[in-house]
């Protein structure tokens, strides 16, 4: 199933979140991800400090057991979109 992720954050978090966001890329390169979890897509606007990280997993409760471990500091708000053109 896809699952989305808007990150928005403060700009005082700006370091943070960008650490966490490579991070996250660094361990997907490195096969450090979870079975049954895929990054597809990492897309960024610093400027308007936020970013869109799109999933393929295996299901929800997956992603939101993997997520709790990284305590992120800033608003995270993951979905599953309904596709509705495209």
């Amino acid at each position: 199933m896809k699952v989305v992720v808007v990150h928005q954050w403060e700009e005082s978090q700006k370091n943070a979140a960008m650490n966490f966001i490579n991070q996250v890329i660094s361990m997907v390169k490195e096969g450090k991800v979870p079975k049954g979890m895929k990054l597809v897509r990492v897309d960024v606007s610093e400027d308007a400090k936020i970013a869109v990280c799109e999933w393929d997993v295996e299901s929800m409760d997956l992603f939101m057991q993997v997520a709790k471990q990284f305590n992120v500091t800033w608003k995270a708000t993951p979905f599953a979109p309904k596709t509705l053109y495209g």
